[in-house]
């Protein structure tokens, strides 16, 4: 008991003693930390000073871009700086609070602790203060930079050089035709003495050995691999749609990965027998990595294609467009490697200004020649669709808008080439199979995005059923979810397909839209508008749309139909989104065009006074229309009845609703009048619709023949349900008769009229042959 006594006193006074030990780590640390963090701050500082130096040398749009990418990561890492000191600084501003305010008689370890606090807090602010401009000079030099590039792109693709219809492009072309064949000559002459010199002995050996893998890679290899797969899709995998997408991505993934592999293994054989010069090795490697592109062109191509498994095909064409589409992946493909291959060629060899024009019009009318062929195939297939009388749908829109499009750009490359600006005419032809490559590309993954995910979280599937166990989620839920986690998926492959497409402008973009007419600027009410604003802004304003009515599209074909949701509420939530769209799509215009979100507000208080007096019942149907979406009490298919009219809704907008009458005409109703006035919903708590069959009878007459008649003929009737049950009363007996009300209910009010017309067919026939005679109504 008496060491238990002596360890609870002594382990207090322990926890008080390590309770500063434990500071002092803290403190040791923290001013580790800190000065790791100043360190490298410092180093990127220099790092900085030695890139903002090297800009000024920097004469090739590489040198740019490897210095962009330099500067970005230096703007990287001193914003990463500022976040790690700020906490710092803070806490160190706690500590110097917690001392309070320094007296006279403050004592010596206090004051130098308040002292060493204080410089330690001097410190990290300058550090702070350091990086913030380091972030800021960077961000403006990777802005300069961007500014460069822009205007070496434009300078190289916009310039202009003589037509290929006067006799000075072919005068310059023939007199420096000599020296370009003389500098071709020595390029051939040391290639051939390498290929000569080294294409014996081992070097054959090891030439032909990689040679024979190539070979092996490319055919047998590749053939093996597709076999391979289509096997297992056919008779492994399990019947879903990812099926068929996932055996399009292995036949491309096999024919890309196998070609690039065996013309890697083919260079490198090359460099390890020692044949090629440095200038060969140059153009080689242009060449393999051109030929690499080509081959993923010829496989994404046949994998959307399927020649032979038409049942497989992604694309929604025929075997006919397929046949006819076929050769045209791999003309693109050997189009895309002479191309970039003479390039290179002409850069290694030093070709002149002449040449290198000359060879990037024969490319640019290559470009124009394939494009040409690929539009006429789909002009005959498209009016081969047209004399089949097939239902217009919106991929046939789609194709159209897509064929107009390329027709013009083929139209503008043909009049660039024409007026001398040869290098926009070559850049218009590899943007456009780019952009093509692009989308087929992105198509593809789309779809392999939506079956994985929708197989996956399927109800049906194993994951679904363990997301269902596991998380105790509904089925339904579970579908949604898969479709939901597509649409996210998608979304992001459509903006890196985005960034893709815009990749060969280069960075600073905006640049060339600044180049399209600063002289006809336009100033009102203080904002300034450019024709490239204008057109920025159009552009954002049709995609925003477009992207509107994609997501409306999804929602009602995809999203929607896998919740619980009635048709009501479906058209709600699509009304909703499309306006909430459009709204974004038009701010997103605004602020394109350079109007601010102040400026809108200013405009929107300017319209507020006349909304109050000209557009007072617009805005009032429009906030009623919104009404009718959020709270519902109309809803679609309800049977509704508003004055003397009475009749189905069909359709339900922001301004206003649309009610079908039994005649089938469709009276149009402003939304206000169904939040103002009375209307009746015969459909909103019980869908079902009554049917009410009143006469009168004799006192005479055969009361419970009378009755039994009237529930036979309600059970008879296979339109009359049985829940509410239907029920015959005797309303009142006045002036001699006897007053029947009978009440029935069928599914929906609709039917109702209809089924109290052949109710009192039969009822009267009935009546008839049981000898009942009504009483007269006088």
């Amino acid at each position: 008991m008496g060491f238990l006594r002596r360890l609870c006193l002594i382990l207090p006074l322990l926890c008080l003693l390590a309770v500063p030990a434990a500071m002092a780590q803290d403190k040791i640390a923290a001013s580790a930390t800190s000065a790791q963090v100043i360190s490298d701050l410092d180093s990127k500082a220099a790092d900085y000073e030695a890139a903002k130096a090297a800009m000024a040398q920097a004469q090739s749009s590489e040198d740019r871009s490897a210095l962009r990418e330099r500067m970005l990561a230096i703007q990287a890492a001193a914003d990463q700086s500022v976040t790690a000191l700020t906490p710092m600084l803070d806490a160190m501003e706690k500590r110097i609070g917690d001392l309070g305010e320094a007296s006279p008689n403050e004592a010596a370890d206090i004051q130098t602790q308040r002292e060493q606090l204080g410089k330690d807090r001097a410190d990290l602010d300058s550090a702070i203060k350091r990086a913030r401009l380091l972030s800021t000079n960077a961000r403006d030099s990777v802005e300069t930079i961007n500014r460069m590039l822009a205007e070496e792109f434009n300078r190289s693709t916009f310039e202009r050089v003589s037509s290929p219809l006067t006799g000075r492009f072919w005068n310059s072309l023939v007199l420096s035709m000599r020296f370009d064949v003389l500098r071709a000559s020595a390029f051939g002459h040391d290639t051939w003495e390498g290929l000569r010199d080294g294409a014996s002995g081992a070097s054959a050996l090891v030439l032909a050995a990689t040679l024979g893998a190539s070979l092996v890679l490319l055919f047998p290899v590749r053939r093996r691999l597709r076999a391979i797969g289509r096997r297992a899709a056919i008779s492994q995998a399990p019947g879903t749609r990812f099926r068929r997408s996932g055996l399009a991505l292995w036949f491309i993934l096999v024919g890309t990965l196998t070609a690039s592999l065996s013309f890697l293994l083919f260079g490198q054989g090359l460099r390890w027998a020692g044949i090629l010069t440095e200038e060969a090795d140059e153009v080689v490697t242009a060449l393999l990595n051109a030929a690499s592109f080509g081959a993923f062109i010829v496989s994404l191509g046949g994998g959307l294609l399927l020649i032979h498994q038409p049942s497989w095909r992604l694309l929604p064409i025929g075997n006919d467009a397929a046949a006819r589409l076929r050769p045209y992946p791999a003309a693109a493909a050997i189009l895309v490697t002479i191309g970039i291959t003479v390039v290179a060629f002409n850069r290694v060899v030093g070709a002149s200004p002449s040449s290198t024009v000359a060879a990037n019009l024969a490319i640019a009318l290559a470009y124009m020649v394939l494009i040409l062929s690929v539009l006429l195939t789909l002009r005959r297939l498209r009016r081969e669709k047209r004399d089949s009388d097939q239902p217009p749908n919106a991929l046939r829109s789609v194709v159209t808008l897509t064929t107009l499009v390329c027709w013009l750009a083929l139209i503008v490359s043909a009049l660039a080439a024409l007026q001398g600006y040869v290098n926009l005419s070559l850049f218009i032809g590899r943007q456009t199979v780019w952009i093509t490559v692009v989308c087929a590309s992105a198509y593809l993954l789309l779809v392999v995005v939506d079956d994985v995910c929708t197989t996956l979280l399927s109800p049906d599937a194993w994951s679904g059923r363990a997301a269902h166990e596991a998380l105790g989620l509904k089925p339904s839920t579970v579908g949604q979810l898969g479709v939901a986690l597509s649409a996210l998926l998608r979304i992001g492959l459509v903006l890196l397909a985005l960034a893709m497409i815009f990749a060969p402008f280069g960075p600073g973009t905006d640049a060339i839209f600044s180049q399209l007419g600063d002289p006809l600027m336009i100033t009102v009410g203080g904002v300034t508008l450019e024709p490239g604003a204008v057109l920025r802004a159009l552009i954002a304003l049709a995609l925003g749309i477009a992207a509107m009515r994609l997501v409306r599209r999804w929602l009602n074909e995809t999203y929607l139909p896998t919740t619980e949701l009635d048709a009501g509420a479906r058209n709600s939530v699509s009304m909703i989104v499309s306006y909430a769209g459009i709204i974004l799509a038009g701010f997103w215009g605004l602020t394109s065009l350079g109007i601010g979100l102040e400026r809108i507000a200013l405009v929107v208080s300017a319209l507020s006074v006349g909304i109050g007096f000209g557009l007072q019942a617009i805005t009032q149907n429009f906030v009623s229309g919104l009404i009718l979406l959020a709270e519902r009490p109309v809803k679609l298919g309800d049977s509704v009845r508003i004055g003397t009219d009475e009749g189905d809704v069909r359709r339900i907008s922001v301004r206003s609703t649309e009610i079908q009458l039994p005649d089938r005409s469709t009276l149009i109703v402003p939304n206000s009048e169904f939040i103002t006035k009375p209307i009746r919903n015969m459909t909103l708590a019980d869908p079902v619709g009554r049917v009410q069959i009143a006469f009168s009878v004799p006192p005479s007459a055969d009361l419970l023949l009378v009755r039994k008649t009237i529930l036979a003929l309600f059970e008879e009737h296979p339109a009359v349900l049985d829940d509410p049950k239907p029920n015959v009363f005797i309303d009142s007996i006045t002036d001699g008769k006897v007053n029947f009300n009978c009440l029935a209910f069928v599914a929906s009010p609709r039917q109702a009229y209809s089924t109290r017309s052949a109710l009192f067919f039969t009822l009267l026939e009935r009546f008839q042959n049981e000898d009942v005679r009504l009483a007269p109504t006088v």
